[in-house]
Order: C-alpha cells, then structure tokens, then sequence
C-alpha cells in the first residue's frame, strides 16, 4: 500500500496519533508511579554527611514503605492491560527488606528533615 494513498495516510496518521499520545495510566497506577519514583531517587542520593544521610534517610521511610506490595498488587489488578503493565515493568519488584520489624523501628527512629517543618 502506497502512503500517498488516501487509506495508506489515514493509517499511518492514526498508528502516530496513538503512538505520540498514549491512554493515560489508571489514578493507582499514576499515584504509585509518583511515590516509587520519588523512592527510586531518594534510594539513589548520597549521603555526604551525618545530617544529609539523615534527610535521605527520613525520605526513604516517607516514599518507599509498602512500594514492593503495592507493585505486586497493581500487577495483579492490571494483568490484562499491557500499557499498564509496561508502566510498572519499569520498577524493581523487590526493594524493601524482608524484615519488616527491623524497617519499622528504623523509620520510627528518624526525624523530619528541617527543610520539612
């Protein structure tokens, strides 16, 4: 099929039109990606120094905790929908430690960042 066709560029217009603007992901999905990014980069930062390590420290507990039940949780939910599912393909599926008391007591013991108040 010739793309100066009539046919040919109604196709080819429309496979653009949904490749440049994808479905938008689902509101779990879209506020899941925000809160594991936002972990993602705060699991990347280094600590420079005992005060930074703190704040880093105090942002991973904010952003990370209940990160891997929730992908797996969104994977099941959205099994059928390959967009979605090529949205969270993207994220670890284990980050946080097995032992969950241990991670409780740690972010219990953290303190907000003074930037925070």
């Amino acid at each position: 099929m010739r793309l100066s066709s009539p046919i040919g560029l109604l196709l080819l217009w429309a496979s653009l039109a949904s490749w440049a603007d994808p479905a938008p992901l689902p509101r779990d999905v879209q506020a899941f990606v925000e809160t594991r990014e936002s972990c993602d980069h705060w699991r990347g930062e280094g600590g420079y120094d005992e005060e930074r390590r703190k704040d880093i420290d105090w942002s991973i507990c904010q952003s990370c905790r209940g990160t891997d039940a929730e992908l797996a949780r969104l994977k099941r939910k959205y099994r059928r929908s390959a967009h979605v599912m090529d949205a969270l393909a993207a994220f670890e599926p284990h980050i946080e430690p097995d032992d969950k008391a241990a991670v409780e007591r740690f972010c219990k013991a953290t303190r907000k960042p003074s930037w925070e108040h």
